[in-house]
C-alpha cells in the first residue's frame, strides 16, 4: 500500500467533526472570501508570483490545511503545476476542493489528515508546500516541529510558503485580539452577529500568531538557508512569509 492509500483511513473520527464544523461555517468564510477582508488577493497573488517567478519547471504543489481550495485554485491556474496534493481534516472540504480544481489541468490528490502528518502521505518530495491561515493553530515548539519536517520532505530546490497572522512588536494574545476585534468590527461589514461572535470566540480560544522577527527565525531553525517576510496586509493581522 503507498502513502497516499495509507491516506484513505486516516483521522476519520476528527474528519467527522471538522466536515460538520466546515458545513456549518462556510458561508461565513465564502463572505470573508468575498469581501477579501484577509486580502487573499494580494497574499494570492504574490503566492502566484513566487511561484512563475521560481518554478521553472512543473511543479508539485502541497496545499495544507486546503479547506476548500478556492483562492489557491485560482492562482494556480496560470502556473506550471503538474500536480497539486490537498490535505484537510474535512472531508466536506475536500469535496468542494474537488470542484474547485477542476480549473487545474494537473493530476490531482486529496487527502483527509492533519497538515501536521502530511509527510506520512508524500511518495515523492514536493516542489511547494503552501499552508495558509492554519499553522498559527500550532504551539511555538510545534510549529517549529512541523517546520522542520517541510525542510526535510521538501525537494532540495523546494520552498515553504506560509500566510499567517502576525504579532506587533511587544503585543501578546489579549492584545492581538483586541486588535482583530477592532479591525473586524469596523471593517468586516457584511458578517451577522452570530457570524461575528463565533469568529471572536475562534480567534480569542484558538489563535497563536508569532511575531514576524519569530516566525522568520523558526525557518532558520528549521534548517532553511532564506526566509523573508514578502507582504503585511494592509490591517498589519496577517503576513505573507517564504522559506527555501
Amino acid at each position: 500500500m503507498s502513502n497516499m492509500q495509507k491516506a484513505q483511513t486516516a483521522n476519520r473520527s476528527s474528519g467527522d467533526i471538522t466536515s460538520e464544523l466546515f458545513r456549518l461555517n462556510w458561508e461565513m468564510f465564502r463572505k470573508i472570501l468575498r469581501g477579501d477582508y484577509m486580502s487573499h488577493k494580494v497574499a494570492y497573488g504574490k503566492l502566484r508570483d513566487v511561484l512563475n517567478e521560481e518554478m521553472n519547471k512543473p511543479f508539485t504543489f502541497a496545499d495544507l490545511a486546503c479547506g476548500d481550495a478556492y483562492a489557491t485554485s485560482r492562482y494556480l491556474k496560470d502556473t506550471r503545476i503538474a500536480s497539486y496534493i490537498g490535505i484537510d481534516l474535512s472531508e466536506a472540504a475536500l469535496e468542494f476542493a474537488r470542484e474547485e480544481t477542476r480549473r487545474l489541468r494537473c493530476e490531482k490528490t486529496f487527502i483527509t489528515a492533519d497538515l501536521e502528518d502530511f509527510d506520512r502521505f508524500m511518495d515523492t518530495p514536493p516542489d511547494v508546500v503552501w499552508v495558509g491561515l492554519s499553522l498559527h493553530h500550532l504551539e511555538t515548539e510545534n510549529k517549529a516541529r512541523f517546520m522542520a519536517k517541510v525542510r526535510e520532505t521538501l525537494d532540495k530546490d523546494g520552498i515553504l510558503l506560509i500566510y499567517e497572522p502576525a504579532f506587533i512588536d511587544n503585543e501578546d494574545r489579549k492584545a492581538y485580539f483586541d486588535r482583530f476585534r477592532r479591525v473586524t468590527g469596523s471593517v468586516w461589514k457584511d458578517l451577522t452577529p452570530e457570524e461575528r461572535s463565533m469568529l471572536l470566540d475562534h480567534v480569542r480560544d484558538t489563535e497563536l500568531p508569532e511575531t514576524t522577527c519569530d516566525w522568520l527565525s523558526l525557518g532558520g531553525e528549521a534548517g532553511f538557508s532564506e526566509a523573508s517576510a514578502l507582504y503585511s496586509e494592509p490591517t498589519g493581522l496577517y503576513t505573507l512569509f517564504r522559506y527555501k
